[in-house]
């Protein structure tokens, strides 16, 4: 099995446990993935019986964004903690404006 199969298996196996959770905090998610690890504002996820790392950003509960992926030594080299985005603020979450109260209608005579 060539590399790129075997890295396609292992995220392909992830993704499907990934893509059904929703994780109120990151409690929950290492409830998931026990091997998780908080770094900055982003996650990092032991996938592929630890031979590859991906690195994401969870906005709780609904969404999670790959921000990369990465063999164990392209890891090791930590150049990734810089270039990931991992310790920027998190993007602002985009919350509809309040609804104003519905103003009640004048009744015709």
């Amino acid at each position: 099995m060539r590399w790129t199969e075997a890295r396609w298996l292992a995220l392909s196996a992830w993704y499907k446990i990934a893509s059904k959770a929703e994780w109120a905090n990151f409690a929950r998610l290492k409830q998931t993935f026990g091997s998780a690890d908080q770094v900055g504002n982003g996650v990092v996820f032991d996938v592929g019986s630890n031979r590859y790392r991906l690195i994401g950003r969870v906005l709780y509960p609904h969404k999670l964004s790959v921000l990369r992926v990465m063999d164990h030594e392209e890891y090791d080299r930590a150049s990734w903690a810089s270039q990931c985005g991992c310790h920027s603020p998190p993007p602002k979450s985009r919350t509809p404006p309040p609804k104003r109260p519905a103003t009640p209608r004048r009744q015709r005579r």
